[in-house]
């Protein structure tokens, strides 16, 4: 019964999403038409929270007659790993997204503050998105669908890789990024139809895209860190079409925030930030229909279903298309022009350049799909496509930071951060040499001149960590310098070893001594291993840590997965991932010392920090 009574509120509420968007057409509800669109939008907040309610009661009292949840779970789930099944599969992901949306929706409609009329045709397409959300789910992806008569003794359980702290983290905080460009592409939309430029439009763009970019960040530097400590394979980023996907928003994300600055600053770029709201917003659904329609293969896609491609696609014309009308048909808000010397013209070109590496990214995840549909052979865009077009652009990109950054830019500045930078990266490469000169210099020699303008500017400014936004503005930046560092090192100094071993064996790497003690078998919830028990001595001999990696059986689909084992330390991780069994007793064993790994931890929540801080409502100040 719960299952139906949420299926109903849903259907109820997509409804009242259809009615909020159309009552500004009634020309007969005109004096009461904004009390409706807000009663309706409070019984929709109602209705969709009892939608995901029932659903989360479902996993948790194991109701397996609902397929979603028999898909999804089992009863010996631990129940944090059920609730955040809620969101593991594609029909209550798109739910998360929906309600997401509606509550964003709740939000701007009882905001204080907003020009009536912007703010009620905000509301109105912002309904009209929602409607069509909550459509795509009704007719391809209902999660409250039954199994009957039917009914499953046991679910299929979570899929292993999924039952990680990761899951209740990454996927929540990529849909929040989603769902703030949503709000974006409604606002953007209002602007354009209203023809409605100024500073209250800036402030709430602003607004929005940074608690958009902040989720995005983190979401994408969870989504890293879930792939490097749980698939086994000891990367921290592999450019998967999956990764990507979410990636290229965070890209848009972070140009538009540059561009609203110059907003902010000049009273320029008002028509390309409201494109850059619209592109976002396509770009995730773009995203979202390359995860769901089965036309990649990847270990982050959702299973095949043409359907909900046509779906996502259909959903996808519907919004933009009407987008590409009205910008055709109202033009663009008129703004000043932004000056291109100085640094609002190293600030806007950075900016350009960050879109242009979301273009080269977008259009290699997107080529070998071209190709196939085509019917022109299959081909793969791996790596060294993106690294050879994104790493010169993110250190260009960081390069026109350094100089946008510094006050009063002369050319004894100049001089300095540029000089200061080349000096500090050929001491550096002079006391840890590599022969990956091409890739490290410029990651060194763009991170240092970045990291010398912050030094410089703080001197500039006093009182700059007494202001919270431009404490945060610093900070994302400083965020920016360590992962520029941290890649770097973890790309061209990491140390890796393949090695046989088995009990009473040993091998060096890093100046770390691994001793394999002992093979163990042990049992777990849903699966049995085979694991190593390794001891990690320093240079003098002295024991540091016992790892234990392992290989699992699930004995659900007897599938195999590879459980590894880090020792981490602040300068780099020493990990461990075991192998299939070679002869009686040896293991093939992956030994890797990952220099730097840790700092792109660190990047990323100095930015989302730094982008917390720049939320911070403060007079008017000087940049």
């Amino acid at each position: 019964m719960i299952p139906e009574i949420g299926h109903f509120a849903f259907i109820v509420a997509t409804v009242l999403s259809i009615l909020i968007f159309v009552l500004p057409l009634l020309k007969r509800f005109s004096l009461y038409r904004w009390q409706m669109q807000k009663t309706s939008v409070a019984m929709m907040l109602a209705l969709t929270a009892v939608a995901v309610l029932s659903l989360a009661i479902s996993f948790l009292v194991d109701d397996f007659s609902v397929a979603y949840v028999a898909n999804n779970s089992n009863s010996t789930l631990a129940w944090p790993y059920k609730v955040a099944a809620l969101w593991g599969g594609h029909e209550g992901s798109f739910l998360f997204w929906a309600a997401g949306i509606t509550v964003a929706l709740g939000c701007i409609t009882f905001s204080r503050g907003l020009e009536p009329a912007f703010q009620r045709t905000t509301v109105a397409i912002l309904a009209g998105v929602n409607a069509g959300f909550n459509l795509v789910i009704v007719l391809t992806s209902n999660p409250f669908a039954r199994y009957l008569p039917d009914v499953p003794a046991e679910g299929r359980d979570l899929n292993p890789l999924l039952q990680d702290i990761g899951l209740i983290l990454h996927p929540p905080m990529i849909f929040l990024g989603y769902i703030g460009f949503t709000v974006l592409f409604a606002g953007a939309m209002a602007a354009l139809w209203r023809q409605q430029s100024g500073t209250q439009l800036g402030r709430w763009l602003r607004h929005w895209t940074l608690l958009t970019w902040i989720v995005l960040t983190g979401g994408n530097a969870f989504g890293s860190w879930w792939a490097y400590h749980e698939l086994g394979w000891g990367g921290w980023w592999f450019w998967d079409p999956v990764e990507n996907a979410s990636f290229i928003p965070w890209l848009v994300a972070t140009a538009l925030l540059h561009l609203l600055y110059l907003n902010r600053r000049h009273q320029a770029l008002t028509a390309s930030s409201l494109c850059l709201c619209i592109l976002g917003y396509a770009l995730a659904l773009v995203g979202t229909f390359l995860v769901r329609s089965g036309v990649i293969d990847s270990v982050h896609a959702f299973a095949s279903d043409s359907s909900r491609g046509i779906a996502i696609l259909s959903l996808l014309l519907a919004t933009v298309g009407p987008a590409m009308a009205v910008i055709a048909w109202r033009g663009v808000p008129q703004s000043a022009r932004v000056p291109l010397g100085g640094r609002a013209g190293f600030t806007l070109f950075g900016a350009l350049l960050t879109l242009v590496a979301s273009f080269a990214v977008l259009l290699g995840t997107c080529y070998p799909i071209l190709f196939k549909m085509l019917d022109m052979g299959a081909i793969s865009v791996g790596p060294p496509y993106f690294n050879s077009l994104f790493v010169p652009i993110t250190c260009l990109c960081a390069l026109l930071a350094s100089l946008a950054l510094v006050r009063k830019l002369k050319w004894q500045s100049a001089a300095l951060v540029l000089g200061g930078s080349a000096l500090a990266s050929v001491a550096l490469i002079a006391v840890y040499p590599t022969d990956s000169l091409a890739w490290v210099v410029p990651g060194l020699f763009t991170a240092i001149a970045l990291l010398l303008s912050l030094m410089v500017r703080a001197v500039q400014t006093p009182d700059l960590f007494l202001r919270p936004r431009k404490a945060g503005m610093w900070l994302a930046h400083f965020g920016l310098v360590i992962a520029m560092l941290g890649a770097t090192a973890v790309s061209n100094y990491e140390q890796n070893a393949m090695v046989r071993m088995g009990p009473g064996t040993g091998r060096i790497v890093a100046e770390h001594t691994v001793v394999y003690e002992a093979t163990e078998q042990v049992t777990g919830r849903g699966f049995i291993a085979t694991q190593a028990r390794i001891r990690i001595e320093d240079g003098d001999g002295i024991k540091q840590a016992t790892l234990l990696p392992q290989r699992r059986t699930y004995t659900d689909d007897m599938t195999e997965l590879t459980e590894s084992a880090l020792l981490r330390r602040p300068m780099g991780d020493l990990y461990l991932s075991m192998g299939p069994e070679l002869e009686q007793g040896e293991y093939l064993m992956r030994i890797s010392f990952k220099p730097g790994i840790n700092g792109l931890w660190l990047a990323a929540a100095l930015m989302m920090l730094g982008g917390m801080l720049c939320l911070w409502p403060q007079r008017k100040e000087s940049a």
